[in-house]
C-alpha cells in the first residue's frame, strides 16, 4: 500500500495537529493511501528510543509518495522542532517527493515567515513545495463541549483540493537529470 508521511512539529502530540491528522487519514483512504506520522517532539535526543524511531522516520520518508510538514506558525515559536527534525534527516532524504506545507495557529501573514524558516533545511534535503502552503489558524476549527474540534467546510475544501493536486503529484513519474 503506497502512504504519505505527515511529520507534525506541534510542541505536543495532544495538539489539533493530532485532530488534524485524523482527518488527512480519513481523507486519503478512498484513494487507497495510507497516512503515517511522525511528531517532531518525539525525536528529541533525551526520549528513549528516539534513534530507533528517527531510523523508522528515514525508511518512511524514503519510500513515501508525498510529505505533510504540519507545524505551527513562528509567532508561536514553536516551528524550531520542526527546524531540529528536519535536520536529523540526511541530505537529499526529500528528493523526488512532492511537499506540502500546513501552518498551524498563529495568523496568516505569518504562513511566509514559517516557508523563509524551513527554507534552508528543505534546501539541504532537496525538497521542494509543491503547492501553496495552507494556514490552518483558530477561526478554521469549530468547537464544541460535546465532541472532538472539526474543520469549517470551507478549511476541509482547500485541504481536500491540495490533497487531490498532492495525489496527482506523487502519481506523475519521476525525471532524473
Amino acid at each position: 500500500m503506497c502512504y504519505f508521511h505527515a511529520i507534525s512539529g506541534s510542541p505536543s502530540t495532544l495538539s489539533r495537529n493530532s485532530f488534524l491528522l485524523q482527518w488527512l487519514e480519513q481523507r486519503l483512504a478512498p484513494y487507497d493511501i495510507g497516512l503515517r506520522s511522525t511528531h517532531a517532539i518525539e525525536l528529541q535526543p533525551f526520549k528513549s528510543g528516539a534513534s530507533d524511531r528517527l531510523t523508522d522516520l528515514i525508511n518512511t520518508v524514503r519510500d513515501a509518495q508525498a510529505i505533510l510538514l504540519i507545524t505551527p506558525v513562528p509567532s508561536e515559536d514553536w516551528a524550531g522542532c520542526m527546524k531540529t527534525l528536519l535536520q536529523f534527516l540526511p541530505a537529499g532524504a526529500l528528493q523526488y517527493r512532492p511537499l506540502l506545507l500546513i501552518g498551524t495557529g498563529g495568523n496568516i501573514d505569518e504562513l511566509p515567515n514559517l516557508e523563509r524558516s524551513l527554507d534552508r533545511e528543505l534546501t539541504r534535503l532537496n525538497g521542494r513545495l509543491a503547492l501553496s502552503s495552507i494556514h490552518i489558524g483558530p477561526k478554521n476549527w469549530v468547537f464544541s463541549t460535546s465532541r472532538s474540534p472539526w474543520l469549517t467546510a470551507g478549511t476541509e475544501l482547500r485541504l481536500h483540493r491540495a490533497l487531490n493536486q498532492l495525489h496527482s503529484l506523487a502519481l506523475e513519474p519521476v525525471t532524473v537529470s
